[in-house]
């Protein structure tokens, strides 16, 4: 039995089975909510620090499964296609092949190729039908497209007769195995960078850019992993092309000859000048396309790079830095922390964004899957909306404006009008809406209409519960154990890794003779092994019966789909290659940090850096992750501080830096 004080440490939690009131302010989700309680180094003071205010303090480079850092270093478009037709001379062997059927003819077959109207070409008499067949296969092969034959007569006994195909140019190319759209690899790769945009949305703006089938547009592009939306993000894409080329591609996203927008009517048209110079449409950069024999798949990557910039770092309790000394001591105590987190770690927490930003945190949804209830998981989408602009819609954003009026319409069952106000960015509520605008859905059939969310992003909901589950059974084992040994009834991987056949081990009398970085924590699912009795155990289920779960209605859901196989997960993480610097500053808006974009862009640069007397710090790190891990997780352990959006935001407002950029706007308006 857990006794009064164990219960008081463990995760308080929102009510899912109560409905949000209206005309009351939207909850905010905190760290304690989905189960983040504790730190590894318990004796560290806060320290100050904006996380994300501009997009680009926030920047994530993917790591391929070789160790590379994958960067943008050009915006130009692919290289022209580079002809590759054989000539009638490179083919003279194959020509001359056709002489015992065509003899003095043979030089007029092969104008026919070069020039398309040259008359048709009749062969000697083939009896023989092997000798037809040879024929047929040689025309089709020279001909490269252009040429056809068909069954013919001389004096009663069968030819062949060879013309020049009247088809469009669109057709022959389609026909034609030399053109570069039907001879290469059925996959096109190409590297992404996307601002402050949603893995779903980005993916669904390329698929739109593409003029890919409506429903099964996203399917065609895969990705090795999903990256932050408030940041800039370079990964890699692999589109299943059809019959696009590198070039089509390219110009398709990058809206070449299309109207610019803004422009003077039809002759103002969007050039490769103008989207190599300027910067991308709709904040979505691609470059170095290449061709690919497969798709990506999740997992393909060793893990990303971050380039983290902190505004306004100060301690605490201070409002600012007071003077030198104050300096000194700061950038000795972030650098002493960058060093342990190095040697001893952070705990691996499920970061706030597998948890979402609205009122209503995914975890929540995803205990309605499992319930079945279905009715319910569409009324918490519908009751989601942005927890930190307030209820006035005087100086709300105009994607909360849309999302406040697209709720009300689902309320009173207006579902077109909802479909159109939602904002794109809104992908499951109006995949959703799509199917309910439709004529033959009906109300109660809450479960298809749920269902034509994109697959990914169902499984989310039902991943952060699981992520959820995680987190708190961790948490627990911090608060009673710590974060620096090994003890009894702890789990270790036996194999290499946690990919493939994953063999675990329950450690006994021997648990001081391991390392705390070996440690994993089952993540609740049919495939894992979890303690059958003792505190894990009793808080496993506990927490479950909380949410009106057993352990059982993980795994055996009436949608296989949301049916949980679990794994293992590390309790904690380590970065690798770091590097932090403090950075001084004048301007609250200032650039700190370029992206790729930017370094290519002709009208971009960063401004000198400020002498170290400005008044305000910026803490600037560099450090690789291994898939999974959050990197918003290793600064809540730098600075002891809460990383949900609504505290980052309100830390925003009240700094210092900000302050000071409002007082001087106030001067210059005077």
């Amino acid at each position: 039995m857990q006794n009064e004080e164990d219960s008081l440490h463990r995760a308080k939690r929102a009510r899912v089975d109560e409905p949000v009131k209206a005309g009351v302010g939207p909850c905010r989700i905190s760290e304690r909510d989905v189960g983040m309680t504790q730190f590894v180094h318990t004796n560290w003071n806060p320290v100050h620090g904006i996380i994300k205010q501009r997009y680009s303090d926030f920047l994530v480079h993917e790591v391929d499964l070789d160790g590379n850092v994958v960067h943008i270093i050009s915006l130009a478009p692919p290289e022209p296609e580079k002809k590759s037709e054989l000539s009638v001379d490179d083919c003279a062997d194959t020509w001359d092949s056709l002489q015992p059927w065509f003899g003095d003819q043979l030089d007029a077959l092969k104008a026919m190729a070069e020039d398309k109207t040259a008359p048709p070409v009749k062969s000697s008499a083939l009896p023989d039908k092997a000798d037809r067949t040879r024929v047929h296969q040689l025309i089709r092969k020279l001909g490269g497209g252009k040429l056809s034959s068909e069954a013919a007569t001389i004096d009663g006994v069968a030819a062949i007769c060879v013309k020049r195909m009247q088809a469009s140019a669109s057709s022959q190319k389609q026909r034609d195995p030399t053109t570069e759209a039907n001879r290469s690899p059925p996959y096109i790769h190409f590297l992404l960078q996307k601002t402050n945009r949603d893995h779903q949305e980005a993916l669904q703006w390329l698929a739109r850019f593409l003029h890919l089938d409506r429903h099964r547009g996203k399917e065609l592009l895969s990705v090795a992993g999903t990256k932050d939306k408030r940041a800039v993000t370079v990964q890699r894409v692999a589109l299943k092309r059809g019959k696009k080329t590198l070039n089509e591609v390219w110009r398709q996203i990058n809206h070449i000859g299309q109207p610019i927008f803004g422009g003077s009517g039809t002759k103002d048209r969007r050039t490769i000048e103008v989207a190599t110079n300027t910067r991308a449409e709709r904040g979505l950069r691609v470059a170095h396309l290449s061709y690919a024999n497969e798709p990506l798949q999740l997992g393909m990557l060793s893990g990303n790079q971050f380039t983290v910039t902190l505004r306004n770092v100060c301690w605490a309790h201070e409002k600012g830095l007071a003077d030198t000394s104050d300096r000194s001591e700061l950038e000795s105590s972030l650098k002493d922390r960058v060093k342990s987190i190095e040697q001893n770690g952070y705990i691996n927490y499920f970061g706030m964004q597998r948890f979402g930003t609205g009122s209503v945190s995914t975890h929540a949804i995803g205990i309605a899957i499992l319930r079945g209830d279905f009715s319910e998981a569409l009324r918490l989408l519908f009751s989601s909306e942005d927890q930190d602009e307030g209820q006035d819609d005087t100086n709300a954003p105009p994607h909360v404006i849309g999302t406040r009026a697209g709720i009300k319409a689902y309320t009173e069952k207006r579902y077109t009008d909802a479909y159109n106000l939602f904002p794109k960015s809104c992908v499951a509520e109006r995949a959703v809406l799509d199917k309910m605008r439709m004529s033959h859905w009906h109300p109660s059939d809450s479960l298809n209409a749920f269902q034509n969310i994109p697959r990914t992003l169902r499984l989310m909901y039902v991943h952060a519960y699981q992520s959820y589950l995680w987190n708190s059974l961790v948490s627990e084992r911090i608060r009673r154990f710590g974060a620096m040994h090994c003890i009894p009834g702890d789990c270790i991987m036996e194999n290499s890794g946690i990919e493939g056949n994953t063999q675990v081990k329950f450690l006994g009398e021997d648990a001081d003779n391991h390392k705390i970085s070996s440690v994993v924590m089952p993540m609740p699912g049919s495939d894992v092994q979890l303690q059958q009795d003792g505190w894990m155990a009793d808080l496993y289920s506990e927490l479950l019966a909380q949410d009106g779960l057993t352990p059982s209605m993980l795994y055996t859901a009436n949608q296989p789909e949301y049916r949980l196989k679990g794994s293992y997960r590390h309790i904690i993480q380590k970065p690798s290659r770091v590097h932090c610097e403090l950075i001084p500053y004048y301007d609250s808006d200032a650039a700190l940090c370029e992206t790729d974009e930017e370094k290519l862009l002709p009208d971009t640069f960063l401004p000198p850096r400020a002498p170290s007397s400005a008044p305000f710090l910026a803490f600037q790190m560099v450090f690789q992750l291994p898939p999974s891990s959050y990197a918003t997780i290793l600064l809540r352990e730098l600075l002891r501080m809460d990383t949900s959006a609504h505290t980052q935001k309100s830390l925003t407002k009240e700094s210092s830096d900000q302050t000071a950029a409002s007082n001087r706007t106030a001067v210059e308006q005077q």
